[in-house]
């Protein structure tokens, strides 16, 4: 019987273990997000129409184009992603790795991607369970907003969908200046979900922050 009580003992104390280490983990997830009022980035759409012209708006593009990526260190801080229609602000870091993820939104890093300021396919991912809990209420024709070194660049969602959790068709390079975000789906499922859940939206303007 104490062998017993002993055993039982000890399950618990690995269960408590076990509740405390997943519970900072996804406190420590969700320390990437911050309330962003609609107020805030309703002024973002005005300064674009009224200060920037379309001719002006295509010299900056030109002006940003570079021939070569900026580098960062993995798991460093390089941006801010902005989601008006849920309000919410989510800082963002280079690298898509588990412990940068850990910390919020993560920027996929590879041949096929870029920075934003190279207008071509910048992808970004979050686990569904922390930063990106409300990304299903994303709509066809919302705007995002990406700020990255001094820039807020502006795209307009145009596609969802949900693919296998192995798919990578749509880590893609791409000729048009795209945002891509991912997370993992069905948004209420419990351990390593089998899908991916998949918005991607085109650019429309870029302006100075």
């Amino acid at each position: 019987m104490k062998i017993l009580n002993k055993l039982y003992a000890l399950i618990m104390c690995v269960g408590i273990a076990m509740a405390g280490y997943f519970g900072y983990e996804w406190w420590q997830g969700t320390q990437g997000v911050e309330e962003v009022s609609a107020e805030e980035t309703k002024k973002w759409g005005s300064e674009k129409a009224s200060e920037v012209t379309p001719e002006e708006s295509v010299k900056i593009q030109e002006v940003l184009m570079s021939d070569q990526i900026k580098q960062f260190d993995v798991g460093q801080e390089i941006g801010r992603l902005v989601i008006p229609t849920i309000e919410k602000g989510f800082t963002t870091y280079w690298g898509t790795d588990d412990d940068t993820l850990s910390q919020g939104v993560g920027m996929y890093v590879s041949q096929f991607t870029t920075t934003p300021d190279q207008k071509r396919h910048t992808v970004l991912s979050g686990h569904r369970d922390t930063v990106f809990t409300g990304l299903q209420d994303v709509k066809k024709g919302d705007a995002v907003f990406f700020e990255y070194e001094g820039k807020r660049y502006e795209y307009a969602v145009v596609s969802m969908k949900v693919v296998d959790a192995d798919d990578r068709t749509v880590i893609v390079d791409k000729k048009e200046a795209t945002l891509t975000l991912t997370t993992c789906y069905p948004f209420d499922f419990i351990g390593s979900a089998p899908e991916r859940y998949v918005i991607q939206s085109e650019f429309v303007h870029v302006s100075d922050m």
